[in-house]
């Protein structure tokens, strides 16, 4: 048994000893809770949900009165537990389901956590020692950010990296669980990420691990953010949300090509670019950037790099970018700022979050061509971590503080008036 599963054993062996002395409000609690979490969910709605092995979903508790909770996902030989699903009462101060306390929404959320790219790589020979803390710190990450007390907490995708079984007599994954199933999708996310889930409100982003041929079934019925209608959802709709004024539009670009134009995931990415442009968002949050740098072109003019997205960029071919003051994505391990010339709109890359490191990124980004553009001025950091956008004051200014795994802060940085900085 691992260390999170023992985990779990024993906050449900505490639930079904000390519910018997509270009241009625008692009943369902946390015994068979596998986990619990809070989410932006459908339109913009702030969700609670869980995952119970129990015969039908338990009520909420907010602020002492029940709130009904609706099935999301009902038991499958992959998925063998109940997802529960339940929009969370405005203006509620205290929520609790199935014996657990969750995190409520905070009004005005301007101290926020950041990272994506979290899970474990298992595919074929391609082994990260999941076993090892060292080689995979995603609960350590995810630990140093909780004692952050974040107002929300972004998650830029990929999720579920155990792919394929361990192969036998590797020590550096033994006994984990693989494929879009519950127990892998607790090992590489739920259990690690506990200490945040219960701290703070997700926004969940999409990534090409969630697409429909991998991890797209467990997405769709743990995280994806519309209501439930088939199996996997091939694209969600854009999410919209308003931080006091700094709106940001969050994308499903998990099927969005990088190296070759998709022209039919093209076409609907400009839709949704169209909308969210529409609405005056001021960030796109999609998990590929639309232009960063993860290695040298094979074969390429001296100083031009892969790492922008080909599909997002046809998407985005035409659109003023003028009103954006930032894209914001994951997909390449390591952190990264780009400021271009003009109008286009700064990219901010945090991928750090627990899966192998790319370790071709240049320190220095200035003079690199990606998606076709010339970076102004920009910056690479290695090592795994976390980092934390804070609100100055009601400007659309942000400090970013670049965080080790192990809490440590390597950088300071801000976006100011559309252009990142790092001194």
């Amino acid at each position: 048994m691992s260390v999170f599963n023992a985990l779990y054993l024993l906050r449900a062996l505490v639930g079904a000893i000390a519910c018997p002395m509270l009241t009625t409000l008692c009943s369902h609690a946390g015994a068979n809770t596998l986990a619990a979490w809070s989410q932006y969910g459908n339109q913009g709605e702030v969700e609670a949900r869980l995952v119970t092995e129990e015969a039908a979903c338990p009520d909420l508790i907010a602020d002492g009165r029940r709130v009904g909770m609706t099935e999301r996902a009902s038991p499958s030989p992959a998925f063998p537990v109940r997802v529960c699903v339940a929009t969370i009462p405005a203006g509620t101060k205290r929520l609790t389901g199935g014996g657990i306390d969750l995190p409520v929404p905070v009004r005005h959320p301007r101290h926020i956590v950041v990272f994506g790219d979290t899970g474990c790589r298992l595919k074929g020979a391609v082994v990260q020692a999941c076993n090892d803390p060292a080689a995979w710190p995603f609960h350590a990450i995810a630990t140093r950010a909780a004692q952050e007390s974040p107002d929300l907490m972004i998650h830029l995708g990929d999720y579920l990296y155990r792919e394929s079984p361990c192969r036998a007599g590797d020590n550096r994954c033994t006994g984990t669980p693989w494929g879009d199933t519950w127990a892998a999708w607790n090992a590489d996310f739920f259990a690690p990420a506990a200490p945040l889930l219960r701290r703070t409100v997700w926004l969940m982003a999409r990534g090409n691990h969630e697409e429909c041929s991998r991890a797209g079934t467990g997405f769709t019925e743990l995280l994806g953010h519309d209501s439930r209608s088939e199996a996997c959802n091939p694209h969600e709709n854009p999410l919209l949300i308003d931080l006091d004024g700094v709106k940001l539009a969050l994308l499903d670009d998990n099927a969005a090509v990088d190296k070759e134009v998709a022209p039919e995931v093209a076409e609907v990415l400009r839709r949704d670019i169209g909308a969210a442009l529409t609405a005056k968002a001021d960030w796109l949050v999609t998990h590929h950037p639309f232009r960063g740098i993860s290695k040298p072109e094979p074969n390429g003019e001296p100083g031009v790099m892969e790492g922008a997205n080909a599909t997002l960029l046809s998407a985005l071919s035409g659109a003023d970018e003028s009103r954006l003051t930032l894209m914001l994505a994951g997909h390449i391990h390591n952190f990264q700022i780009e400021n271009y010339p003009g109008v286009t709109a700064p990219q901010l890359i945090i991928g750090e979050g627990g899966d192998e490191l790319d370790k071709e990124v240049p320190r220095q980004l200035a003079g690199l061509v990606t998606g076709g553009e010339t970076v102004t001025q920009g910056l690479s950091l290695p090592g795994f971590g976390y980092v934390v956008l804070d609100r100055n004051r009601h400007t659309e200014d942000w400090s970013i503080t670049v965080h080790a795994a192990d809490g440590r802060v390597l950088r300071h940085c801000a976006l100011v008036s559309r252009r990142l900085k790092c001194p």
